[in-house]
């Protein structure tokens, strides 16, 4: 744990060039060269399905944190404003479930393109373009990105751990160390459906499509 979270260049080229992007340039590099490896794009293709199924999942469970709060939310104002009662643990579990459902749904709202975009040309490209900028925006955007967040997110969650970090508040959650974590995980999260999508791009750049991922009203 303590190697990943270091700061040395070995950590970081592991987390970076780990083997589901160096299969995506594996797959460009067969096809360049005029070799036909169906194994090779079988094997992108279970990773990316499989990647694909737990982003799913992770949002299937966390969007139920949605409702929750809403009704936590509720709870805590009829109970002050009628009844004249407040407590600690209902207000900072409003916290935690706000922070979970945007970390553990942001994978899902990457496979199906629920991120917001700031280029103004990938709509006008093709679909081999747009498969270029997702696979290169990938590596050199998406990755260091979250390899940053993990890093440093998961020094900040180990130190929490060390002594069991708990509320400030006396009556408050004794959990912050879980909730530090998500921050980590949701890097991990992130980097695997990453992950997918360059896989997806490089096999779209090969001739081997997959289909597309289910829309953002299907998966979320």
């Amino acid at each position: 744990m303590h190697f990943l979270f270091s700061n040395t260049l070995l950590s970081w080229a592991i987390l970076w060039v780990h083997p589901l992007i160096l299969l995506a340039f594996a797959l460009l590099v067969v096809h360049a060269i005029g070799k036909n490896v169906p194994w090779l794009v079988m094997l992108a293709g279970i990773v990316v399905r499989f990647i694909d199924a737990i982003s799913t999942f992770v949002v299937e469970v966390a969007k139920w944190l949605a409702p929750a709060m809403a009704l936590t939310v509720a709870a805590l104002v009829i109970s002050r404003y009628v009844f004249g009662l407040s407590a600690i643990k209902p207000q900072e579990s409003i916290v935690y479930m706000h922070a979970l459902l945007f970390l553990l749904a942001a994978p899902a709202t990457l496979l199906v393109g629920g991120h917001v975009r700031v280029d103004i040309f990938y709509e006008k490209l093709g679909e081999r373009g747009r498969a270029v900028v997702d696979l290169l925006g990938t590596v050199f955007l998406l990755m260091p990105v979250s390899i940053l967040i993990f890093k440093y997110g998961g020094s900040y969650a180990a130190r929490s751990w060390v002594f069991l970090e708990s509320s400030a508040e006396a009556n408050g959650l004794p959990m912050v160390y879980l909730l530090k974590t998500a921050i980590p995980v949701f890097a991990v999260l992130m980097m695997a459906q990453g992950s997918a999508m360059a896989l997806r791009a490089a096999l779209l750049l090969v001739g081997a499509p997959m289909e597309p991922p289910p829309s953002a009203g299907q998966a979320v």
